[in-house]
């Protein structure tokens, strides 16, 4: 692993500087005012922090000195969601935005991703564990389209479903459960579709706050779809929708 910065100076320089911070290895048993202060910078910048063993921190270093702290940095500039929707609207768009909760396999988030760009989506946003690094596994995944993609992370999935509501935008989730089907749902207006994790899917208490919960329709009984591929359908369902505007 190449792109990464290690050492405690070196780190808070980095967190000070341009960089985008993809994430942070910190050792478990550290403690103290440096902890601290890295733990709130990364809670204020969306920046996921690990807890790791100190042979973590020496196979990412090869045996270096870490002082404790390793920083990856990343492939892609996050940027603030409000502004991926304020600029879109700016536009003249209808915005279109791909939330992604714990989605861990950076593979599947290059798959969404290149799907996103191809179906004229106007930014991801991570939460959760898919808030973590999005590696090169993600940028060859997507073809380079996540490098021309804006992304944003979010800690909280309730406040972020909270603040694009508020925004105006309508939140859609996808469920196995029973639901609305894509096409019974309207998606010409502003709309973030919300993904869940690969084995997880969403939380009972995140559907019950958004504004509408969609399922694919399927022919048998077979457990889900590749998160990837349901994103792709619901996006080619948007896409449909919004080919009368």
């Amino acid at each position: 692993m190449s792109d990464i910065i290690y050492g405690r100076n070196a780190v808070l320089e980095a967190f000070h500087s341009s960089k985008d911070i993809g994430k942070v290895y910190m050792l478990s048993t550290l403690r103290g005012e440096f902890e601290v202060q890295v733990r709130n910078i990364c809670r204020d910048n969306s920046i996921p922090l690990v807890k790791v063993p100190e042979i973590k921190l020496n196979e990412l270093t090869k045996n270096k000195i870490h002082q404790g702290i390793v920083a990856e940095i990343s492939p892609v500039a996050y940027v603030d969601y409000k502004d991926i929707i304020a600029t879109a609207f700016e536009q003249g768009h209808v915005p279109l935005l791909i939330l992604m909760d714990g989605v861990t396999d950076m593979r599947n988030v290059g798959a969404i991703a290149r799907s996103s760009y191809f179906f004229g989506a106007h930014g991801l946003v991570l939460t959760g564990n898919s808030g973590g690094r999005v590696n090169e596994d993600a940028v060859k995944t997507s073809a380079g389209a996540i490098l021309n993609l804006p992304v944003s992370r979010a800690n909280s999935l309730f406040t972020l479903i909270g603040d694009l509501q508020s925004m105006g935008i309508k939140v859609i989730a996808s469920s196995l459960n029973e639901a609305a089907m894509p096409q019974d749902v309207d998606m010409k207006e502003p709309v973030a579709l919300l993904l869940g994790s690969e084995d997880k899917g969403l939380h009972y208490k995140v559907l019950e706050i958004v504004d509408e919960v969609v399922k694919i329709p399927a022919n048998n009984t077979f457990d889900s779809l590749n998160v990837s591929v349901a994103t792709g359908i619901l996006l080619y369902e948007c896409r449909r929708q919004r080919q009368t505007l």
